[in-house]
C-alpha cells in the first residue's frame, strides 16, 4: 500500500470533521428589564367651575382657577381646579394625559392639564392640576357631573 493513499483519505476525513464544526455555535446572552411601582392615581379635588348662567357660550379656567366667559356668558361663584396625585417610581417620568367625556345636558366640558404634559415623581409623587373649559349649547338647568378621564403612563 502507498503511503499516498493512506494520507489522502486521513486529509478529507479531516476537512469534513473540521466543516462540521464550523456550521454550529452558541452565544450566550441575557434578557434585560427594569421593574418599577406601579402608577397610581388619586383625585384630591374635584374640578368645581362653580355657578355660571344658562346662555350658550363658552366658560374657561385659567390657571389657579379663575374663569372667564365668551359671547356673554356669565362666569361667578367658586371655582376650584382639580388636582390629582401620582404615585409610582421615584424620579421615574410620567406621560400625562386628560380624554374628554360625552356630553352632558347641553354642556361638553374640555379638561386640560394645568402646564407641562409630563412629571417627575419626586419621591414617587406628583401633584398635577386639570383646568379647562364648559361649553353650553342649548343646555338645561341644573347640577351636571361631566366625566372625563385622567391617564399617567411611564415614559
Amino acid at each position: 500500500m502507498n503511503i499516498k493513499n493512506i494520507v489522502l483519505p486521513l486529509a478529507t476525513v479531516s476537512v469534513f470533521a473540521l466543516s462540521n464544526v464550523a456550521f454550529a455555535a452558541d452565544e450566550a446572552s441575557n434578557a434585560n428589564v427594569n421593574i418599577v411601582t406601579a402608577i397610581t392615581i388619586s383625585e384630591d379635588t374635584e374640578i368645581d367651575f362653580g355657578t355660571i348662567t344658562n346662555e350658550d357660550g363658552t366658560c374657561t379656567m385659567a390657571s389657579g382657577g379663575a374663569l372667564t366667559g365668551s359671547a356673554g356668558q356669565s362666569c361667578t361663584g367658586t371655582e376650584t381646579p382639580g388636582s390629582f396625585t401620582v404615585s409610582g417610581t421615584d424620579g421615574a417620568v410620567v406621560d400625562l394625559v386628560v380624554t374628554a367625556g360625552s356630553a352632558v345636558d347641553g354642556v361638553t366640558y374640555t379638561p386640560v392639564i394645568d402646564g407641562a404634559s409630563s412629571a417627575t415623581l419626586t419621591g414617587g409623587n406628583a401633584t398635577v392640576a386639570v383646568i379647562g373649559n364648559l361649553a353650553l349649547s342649548s343646555a338645561t338647568d341644573g347640577d351636571k357631573n361631566i366625566a372625563y378621564t385622567f391617564t399617567a403612563n411611564y415614559q
